[in-house]
């Protein structure tokens, strides 16, 4: 069972969903560890340093990290499966992470048919449609290449957000969009370049003929 798949099953079944951060705490063991705090980023210096948070004031910051679950995944480990339903939104902290298409029938990512399509590394995000989408079912496979740390929102925090801190989770929701558009944007543009390449190797044949 997947990662996401297992948290869907809590939500449904009304369970409690892992733990979220505790962000006084976690600032305090960074802070405390001299080895640690030197070598890598606090979660709240990391959240800065995104660019779909530089909206955020660093107080909407603070607030918003209380609201991810932090989840650390082993070499190989399936973060969600194609055909999923969604209901995350993942930022990596640490490691990589392989998004796999399967273009069989099946829905497992080892299938002969699998094609690896990116590997994406700390700072990089994934599954923001889960989070606006009512039933938005996984297009690929997101796997744990060779172990990493995810910090995650699912859909019944977001709720949660919207009730305790609005204007917070309209910015949330309005930079989610944003990447959706700039996704979208970039894959349009891919597809035009396509189809003039296409145009010119096409001309090029009948000139030939």
């Amino acid at each position: 069972m997947s990662y996401e798949k297992e948290i869907n099953q809590r939500i449904e079944e009304k369970k409690v969903l892992p733990e979220k951060l505790e962000i006084s705490v976690l600032r305090y063991f960074w802070q405390s560890n001299p080895v640690l705090g030197k070598k890598r980023d606090s979660i709240p210096r990391f959240l800065r340093k995104l660019e779909v948070f530089s909206n955020f004031s660093e107080n909407e910051q603070r607030i918003l990290a209380k609201y991810f679950h932090l989840r650390r995944f082993g070499a190989g480990e399936t973060i969600f499966k194609q055909g999923d339903l969604g209901v995350g939104f993942y930022l990596i902290y640490s490691g990589y992470a392989d998004i796999i298409i399967d273009s069989s029938d099946s829905s497992t990512s080892n299938s002969d048919e699998s094609k690896h399509i990116i590997t994406l590394e700390k700072s990089d995000y994934f599954g923001e449609l889960a989070l606006l989408q009512e039933m938005s079912l996984r297009n690929a496979s997101a796997i744990s290449r060779q172990g990493c740390e995810l910090l995650g929102i699912f859909k019944p925090d977001v709720e949660e957000l919207i009730n305790q801190y609005p204007v917070i989770a309209a910015k949330l929701l309005q930079s989610v969009s944003l990447i959706v558009a700039n996704r979208l944007f970039s894959l349009t543009k891919e597809v035009e370049e396509l189809k003039y390449k296409i145009t010119s190797l096409e001309k090029d044949s009948d000139g030939h003929n």
